[in-house]
């Protein structure tokens, strides 16, 4: 290689240096942004199942969690599966989107990613 082809092929290389190293920052995946939400009949279906449970047994406060649409999953959170009597009355949901409760929150998430697409808030007590 003569010094010219060499002095070329420097700029080069530290470019493409600087696009692979752009690229490899990508770990951090964002949120899911399927637009994924809980239909306005689920919605009404999951506050009615709560709101009725609530006149048959006194309320029990859980706290709430920082669940918010567009964040994560926290670490070390230990979320419920929705009860089955009301689970059954819900839209079935495509894979990989899953409807539980995490404190006293009902949220949507995706399985694969962790990601909470929609939350109702302070409703499963």
């Amino acid at each position: 290689m003569d010094r010219r082809a060499f002095l070329r092929f420097i700029p080069a290389a530290a470019l493409a240096g600087s696009l692979i190293g752009c690229a490899s920052q990508g770990d951090n995946k964002p949120a899911d942004t399927s637009g994924m939400k809980f239909s306005e009949a689920d919605r009404n279906a999951i506050i009615s199942h709560y709101q009725q449970g609530r006149s048959r047994a006194p309320a029990q406060e859980k706290p709430a969690q920082a669940a918010m649409p567009g964040g994560r999953m926290p670490s070390g959170a230990r979320p419920n599966k929705l009860p089955t009597d009301l689970d059954a009355k819900l839209s079935k949901l495509a894979d990989p989107y899953t409807r539980l409760t995490l404190g006293a929150d009902v949220v949507l998430v995706n399985r694969d990613t962790h990601d909470i697409l929609d939350v109702i808030p302070q409703m499963a007590y």
